[in-house]
């Protein structure tokens, strides 16, 4: 597996716990956090967006627009340019943000299934991905299979993380990703859910 390359630590865990997805205090216990896309999550994706969007060829997001116009589908959907692909996988259908004038494609499916979901972008003309945003379900498991998505990210691309602070499986990834091998910003707004970003160095 990737993550295995990519990580110092195996965090895998036994524990229950580590697969609960619906606590909705941080993962120290510390505070409630009532809002789930913050203003400074939404300007931390835009920002490390804006960085690669001349030269993105392709998106894909994790779990999408669970926000209406407040998601982080919008930050890419806003700013993007046109021939630009973008790839949203979400379990439910969001068929109604499709729009192959402007190379935006959802796949209905559960993003475990990395090989079909994958031939299924490659039906969009995607090769690699500039840009991967993970926010689907946040065990530690469902991370790590989130992650082989970075079997296609281009040379300068990068990844995404929301919910660094209050979920385990994103909360432990990126603390434990080889800085050798990657740059990483744990966090970028540390007085939410949290965003957190890694390109390969």
């Amino acid at each position: 597996m990737k993550w295995e390359q990519d990580l110092i630590t195996d965090i895998r865990t036994g524990d229950p716990a580590a697969d609960d997805n619906d606590h909705a205090l941080d993962v120290l216990r510390k505070y409630f956090i009532p809002i789930e896309v913050t203003d400074a999550n939404r300007a931390a994706v835009t920002e490390q967006f804006l960085k690669v969007r001349d030269n993105c060829q392709s998106i894909l997001e994790i779990g999408i627009c669970r926000n209406d116009k407040d998601s982080f589908t919008h930050c890419f959907l806003n700013n993007k340019r046109d021939e630009t692909v973008y790839v949203g996988i979400d379990l439910d259908d969001k068929t109604f943000l499709n729009n192959p004038e402007k190379n935006i494609y959802t796949i209905q499916n559960t993003s475990s299934d990395v090989d079909a979901n994958i031939e299924r972008m490659k039906s969009f003309g995607v090769e690699q991905f500039d840009f991967i945003f993970v926010d689907g379900w946040h065990s530690i498991n469902q991370v790590l299979i989130d992650w082989e998505y970075t079997q296609l990210l281009g040379p300068n691309g990068i990844v995404g993380f929301h919910d660094v602070n209050e979920h385990p499986g994103p909360y432990l990834f990126v603390r434990a990703l080889d800085t050798d091998k990657w740059n990483v910003i744990t966090d970028a707004c540390p007085d939410d859910w949290g965003v957190g970003f890694a390109w390969k160095k």
